[in-house]
């Protein structure tokens, strides 16, 4: 009698993922790197349905069309239907100053994804972040100095992103590629650690992993932790917001025990300044008589008899 052969890890957690979120069709963003290689691949065997989205921004040259052929040629061998699309991100920043071009990149490829899941229909688009990627991100948010929204990383599934080897690190990805004899291509920006994720993945996280014994271990539970607690975070403030959509009162602001936050998060849509809630928090603690004003991004925010209100409408510029 034969043994059965042992379903790899990653198949069997995109098996289990898929069926517990009931997701069949699936737009799979396809770059032609480990990571998306291996994404489309497994949802691929485990039998989903798929379509690969591939973006050419032709900003490394022939190494751009190198990366297109490669997804074409993937695609052909494995029977995965194809959509690729070029841009032009030279004209994109000519008319969005002040993006950078990392930002214009992502916006474009985020735009674009949203547009195809809404024609499909399909029920997720996937990407290929892994375990490195999420410890790469909750250091670059923690060197912005963001709070436990930025800090718990990535989220695997948020009703449309679909991230199935968030869990699994990029040694376990290159081996499972090893295994099914699967190529893939490697973008030379990835090896330059002239942008701070590079710098983070190529000289920094290297050295704590040979000092500290257990790291990624260590980070993983770090991430879940910090998760946990976030969603503690988020349901106080959701008690809050979800009763006072457009006002609160300066007691409420004071009495919650992270005052600022509690603006920071209440003032979101408008689009803030960075110093605008700590601008807000001065102004109620100061208490004076007169009302204050600032508008912003997306609207206006009115201090008022010691009440804060949020007045919908397009604003520019700075009270």
């Amino acid at each position: 009698m034969s043994r059965q052969k042992k379903e790899h890890p990653i198949e069997a957690s995109v098996k289990k993922e898929a069926s517990i979120h009931n997701i069949g069709k699936v737009l799979v963003a396809l770059s032609g790197g480990a990571d998306s290689v291996a994404t489309a691949f497994t949802l691929k065997k485990t039998g989903l349905d798929i379509i690969a989205l591939h973006c050419n921004f032709h900003l490394r040259g022939e190494e751009s069309d190198r990366d297109m052929k490669f997804v074409e040629g993937f695609c052909n061998t494995n029977a995965i239907p194809l959509k690729i699309i070029e841009f032009d991100v030279n004209e994109y920043l000519s008319t969005h100053k002040g993006e950078s071009l990392e930002m214009a990149c992502r916006n474009l490829r985020h735009q674009w994804f949203e547009e195809e899941l809404k024609q499909s229909g399909f029920d997720r688009i996937a990407t290929g972040h892994n375990a490195d990627d999420n410890i790469e991100t909750l250091f670059l948010n923690m060197l912005r100095g963001s709070g436990t929204r930025g800090l718990k990383g990535m989220v695997a599934d948020n009703g449309k992103i679909w991230r199935p080897l968030l869990s699994f690190s990029r040694v376990v990805i290159l081996t499972y590629l090893k295994k099914n004899n699967l190529c893939y291509v490697t973008d030379s920006t990835n090896l330059q650690s002239d942008y701070r994720r590079n710098f983070l993945r190529n000289e920094i996280i290297p050295q704590l992993r040979h000092v500290w014994k257990g790291f990624d271990k260590a980070m993983q539970h770090t991430i879940s932790n910090l998760n946990a607690e976030n969603n503690v975070v988020e349901f106080c403030l959701e008690q809050i917001l979800s009763c006072n959509p457009n006002s609160l009162t300066a007691d409420q602001i004071i009495a919650f025990p992270a005052p600022l936050l509690l603006i920071k998060r209440f003032i979101e849509p408008l689009g803030p300044f960075v110093t605008t809630h700590e601008e807000v928090m001065d102004a109620i603690k100061a208490n004076k008589p007169h009302i204050r004003r600032w508008r912003l991004k997306n609207g206006e925010l009115i201090l008022r008899n010691r009440r804060l209100f949020i007045e919908m409408g397009h604003c520019e510029s700075r009270p």
